[in-house]
């Protein structure tokens, strides 16, 4: 029998997952939590500068024990953004909360620069070219649970060349893990 999953988001100091949002809608705002609300929007940047969300944090939960093994997971985006948004993605082992201090003017390290940002951009990590976040196994049976994984990292950015208004953006941006099964 197959492994069932759950995609789980973290938030808070310690951290805790929030609840399943596989085939739901995610917001990107500037709060740590995965409340649907119109709260803590992302502002429309004046420049061509990015202006970010604050950084979310993800693992796969696999609810159901794998036939024998999970290996090989993988992220990709499965659409583009629109002109003016940009989607970052990265691996770590460490959760670091998400804050207005270290996520507005982009993550040190991974979107604060656009060099950093062009090695960062979510769109290079295509279904042909994922990012891998374990190449190796993830999880055997008869376990449960998120296994060996890193954190994957999102965060959103947008700037003046955005032709959207508040709200929603359109088309939504599509984002897919993949693993094998044996």
């Amino acid at each position: 029998m197959a492994a069932s999953t759950q995609l789980r988001y973290y938030n808070g100091s310690s951290p805790s997952a929030g609840p399943d949002v596989t085939g739901t809608t995610v917001r990107y705002k500037r709060a740590d939590n995965q409340t649907q609300d119109s709260n803590n929007p992302l502002p429309l940047s004046a420049t061509t500068s990015y202006v970010f969300t604050w950084r979310k944090q993800s693992k796969i939960n696999f609810t159901t024990s794998p036939a024998s093994n999970i290996t090989n997971l993988r992220f990709f985006m499965s659409s583009v953004p629109p002109t003016g948004i940009y989607f970052g993605a990265w691996l770590t082992n460490t959760y670091v909360q998400g804050s207005d201090a270290g996520d507005d003017n982009g993550v040190t390290g991974f979107t604060d620069t656009t060099g950093n940002q062009a090695t960062n951009n979510a769109t290079n990590y295509t279904s042909s070219s994922p990012l891998t976040i374990n190449s190796g196994t993830v999880l055997t049976n008869p376990s449960t649970g998120e296994g060996s994984q890193e954190f994957l990292v999102t965060q959103m950015g947008c700037n003046s060349t955005y032709g959207g208004g508040p709200g929603p953006i359109s088309p939504t941006i599509g984002l897919s893990y993949r693993y094998n099964e044996t």
